[in-house]
């Protein structure tokens, strides 16, 4: 489509997209009343729950609305939902003109029918848009690149208005491994050639303005193993969080990735250092796309199941001990639903299926799923001060 589209409809691409306005909230009762939590207390978000947690994972749409098993686990299991890709832009405005907000709100009713809280991902990365996008981009003025954000983001977390409890604003916004070739450390992205690095701050402002209600939350990736690299990443994200806050931006909450990758190193006490220093920021922690690359990890499926469980539990440890952690999430919880057998990176040697869920390809618990409720378990309580943090949005 973006071949033929002709500079002038380029340029009147936030008409073409079917954003001419701010898009109010859905109507009152669009996706039902919020519920009483359905999960059990024997489970994940029961264990978590006790101790001021959410637990939960993402979830693919059509599964949710086609498999009575999947629903059946993900009402007893987690207190928390989002959608893997329901929200992203590329879905919900695959055409100009056309946007389609099934996905997202099959993915809202679930969890207010089953008292879940939601996170909304992510309204601002460099992937996962739509083909005709960029070149709209590429042929915009700034304040029509602006406009257009605006507007997204008006449409996206405006028809969620309320009901979203924390949103992903920006996501992957720094360079990771290689060269840093800015100065500041921003990942080259359209966003960043479009708008400069302001359209950071910007993306927090406009997400406020269409639903005060919701967590605002910078989602990062690469920042969980003992690296040089990565402990400078994690000295700019505390230094971009300083000057976010100073400036007024109204970044709550911060999401760390948490794919975890079997053969690279994990320092504990570092990482604690980290997860400490946001604390102290205000900020709250999500950690929202927990999984274990267990490509180090040996063929046997009890082995590795059992390995992937250990690391999930040294992991968390560390994670449930920051007083501002206040959420895990999986992305995904079954193993026929990850994306780590996708990725030319992630592949195993021997060719097996990676392994890095809570449950088995046949939706069965494995060791992971009792380690998550082992940790929660263990861990301190900090329930007050998580019940204060989260009443700061």
């Amino acid at each position: 489509m973006a071949t033929t589209l002709n500079r002038r409809s380029l340029l009147g691409g936030v008409a073409a997209a079917g954003l001419a306005g701010p898009v109010a909230s859905a109507p009152a009762g669009e996706f039902g009343p919020l519920k009483r939590p359905s999960w059990a207390a024997d489970g994940p978000q029961g264990a978590a729950a006790a101790k001021g947690l959410g637990f939960g994972a993402a979830v693919p749409s059509n599964l949710l609305n086609r498999s009575a098993n999947f629903q059946k686990i993900m009402a007893r299991d987690c207190g928390v939902l989002v959608g893997n890709n329901e929200m992203k832009m590329a879905v919900m405005l695959p055409e100009p003109g056309r946007p389609d907000f099934a996905p997202a709100d099959s993915v809202v009713r679930f969890g207010r029918a089953h008292g879940q809280r939601l996170r909304g991902h992510a309204l601002v990365w460099h992937e996962a848009l739509p083909a005709w996008v960029a070149p709209l981009l590429e042929h915009a003025s700034a304040a029509q690149a602006g406009d257009f954000l605006h507007r997204w983001i008006d449409t996206a977390a405006g028809r969620y208005r309320g009901v979203i409890d924390s949103w992903d604003v920006v996501n992957e916004v720094l360079a990771g491994y290689g060269p840093v070739r800015r100065a500041d450390g921003l990942r080259e992205s359209p966003w960043l050639t479009a708008l400069g690095p302001d359209y950071i701050d910007l993306a927090f402002r406009w997400a406020r303005e269409a639903d005060p209600r919701a967590a605002l939350a910078w989602n990062e990736d690469s920042l969980e193993h003992a690296f040089d690299w990565v402990e400078a990443k994690r000295g700019r994200v505390l230094k971009r969080l300083e000057g976010m806050r100073a400036r007024g931006v109204p970044v709550r909450r911060f999401g760390i990735q948490a794919h975890l990758i079997s053969d690279q190193p994990f320092d504990p006490k570092a990482f604690r250092r980290f997860i400490g220093d946001l604390g102290q920021l205000g900020i709250g922690i999500e950690i929202t796309e927990l999984d274990i690359d267990d490509k180090a990890f040996p063929a046997d499926a009890a082995l590795r199941d059992k390995a992937v469980a250990e690391f999930a539990r040294r992991f968390l440890d560390v994670v449930l001990d920051e007083p501002a952690t206040l959420s895990v999430v999986t992305w995904g919880y079954f193993d026929g639903d990850t994306w780590l057998n996708d990725h030319p990176d992630h592949r195993r040697r021997d060719g097996l299926a990676q392994r890095p869920l809570p449950l088995d390809t046949t939706m069965r618990p494995k060791p992971f799923r009792e380690a998550l409720i082992a940790a929660f378990r263990a861990a301190p309580d900090h329930s007050v001060a998580r019940a204060r943090l989260r009443e700061t949005i």
